[in-house]
């Protein structure tokens, strides 16, 4: 299954401009604890944001989603960390620690993304 995953929409297109007097749009978010599978939601997000299990990240990339991940900075030998830097610096995703997911939220661009392309594992031994 798939833990911890929210998916984001703002339920339309963005505005043409902000001005003082337009309010922003409202986000209708879905959070979870736990999902089997999380993939209609993901499809109908505009913006992924999910914890950086490599289940979570790769289902989400693969969607071709949006994606904004939440490294847990408590874990020990933290794989999560070292995943969403590498994806990060390769332009796939953003990344964001916890306590600055907020203003994570309201700076992300997608347009600077670069879609993510699976390898190709037949040359690995296993």
């Amino acid at each position: 299954g798939t833990n911890a995953a929210a998916g984001a929409s703002n339920g339309g297109g963005s505005s043409g401009g902000a001005s003082d007097d337009d309010a922003p749009e409202p986000m209708e978010t879905r959070v979870f604890d736990f999902a089997p599978s999380l993939a209609d939601e993901m499809l109908a997000a505009d913006l992924v944001v999910s914890h950086a299990g490599s289940g979570s990240v790769f289902e989400a990339l693969a969607m071709r989603k949006p994606l904004l991940v939440v490294v847990n900075d408590g874990l020990m030998d933290n794989h999560q960390a070292e995943l969403a830097e590498e994806l990060g610096k390769r332009g796939h995703l953003r990344w964001c620690e916890p306590n600055g997911l907020a203003d994570a939220i309201d700076s992300f661009d997608p347009r600077g993304l670069t879609p993510y392309t699976p390898g190709d594992p037949s040359g690995l031994v296993i």
